[in-house]
């Protein structure tokens, strides 16, 4: 569990989160929504250190990440698993190497057991017998797949994904939620994801974060969002035709 205790963020004067309060549950994918510019990039990257916020408290399991000393988030951090919007996977390094990263990197594993464990972490995403090509020799689906292994490589209590789908087909984008959305479920971890895909958080949300201009404007479940009267957030999930279609049935 992730909690985020009234946190606000500025940067050169404007605001850009104000205080932002809510929970990330244990076990769930907790999807982060709301237009460009609103605000949601700041409070992943908020979550995981690499902004300070201005105020308020960022919790890991009741932890206060927030005041911790430097080698106490440390020690944090390797309990999380980051899967960037880009894949952000080493150009010149095996698909075996990428994942094995992590854990040279903040294991006591020898070598043996971090090539073992990376194995094992690809063929948990279906990449199979395929450690030895690179990056640029694979496709962009199965480039995020590679993430994934490499995310969850140290058996991770916190997955955060920046717009994991980004830049694939719907097919495709089918497959990662599904295996975002199994591997969350089986190893019961708190998940993160910040997306635009209304497809996607239709399919794997189990909570919603809306926010707007900044602040968490809404949040609820998935079945929740079809009967909202929040006027913000209706104008972002049913601007399509089709959606408003969906919403006259229901």
């Amino acid at each position: 569990m992730i909690e985020v205790q009234n946190v606000s963020k500025s940067f050169n004067g404007t605001q850009i989160l104000k205080n932002v309060s809510t929970v990330f549950e244990e076990g769930k994918v907790n999807c982060i929504i709301g237009r460009s510019g609103s605000g949601k990039t700041v409070l992943m990257k908020s979550i995981v250190g690499l902004h300070e916020v201005d105020e308020g408290k960022i919790l890991f399991h009741g932890r206060n990440y927030t005041d911790m000393k430097d080698k106490q988030r440390k020690e944090i951090r390797k309990e999380i698993g980051m899967v960037f919007q880009s894949g952000a996977l080493f150009d010149s390094e095996t698909l075996e190497d990428n994942v094995m990263f992590p854990l040279r990197m903040f294991s006591d594993m020898s070598e043996e057991e971090c090539r073992e464990r990376a194995n094992f972490c690809l063929k948990r995403v279906e990449v199979i017998n395929k450690n030895k090509l690179f990056p640029a020799e694979i496709s962009g689906g199965m480039q995020k797949r590679v993430a994934i292994a490499r995310a969850i490589a140290l058996k991770p209590k916190y997955l955060l994904c920046d717009e994991p789908n980004s830049g694939l087909d719907p097919i495709t984008s089918i497959v990662i939620d599904e295996l975002l959305h199994g591997i969350v479920k089986e190893y019961n971890i708190t998940a993160i994801v910040n997306t635009h895909d209304m497809n996607s958080v239709m399919e794997i949300a189990d909570k919603i974060i809306f926010i707007y201009q900044g602040q968490k404007w809404w949040e609820g479940s998935k079945e929740e969002i079809w009967s909202t009267d929040n006027k913000e957030l209706n104008d972002l999930i049913f601007a399509s035709p089709l959606t408003k279609k969906i919403k006259q049935y229901i």
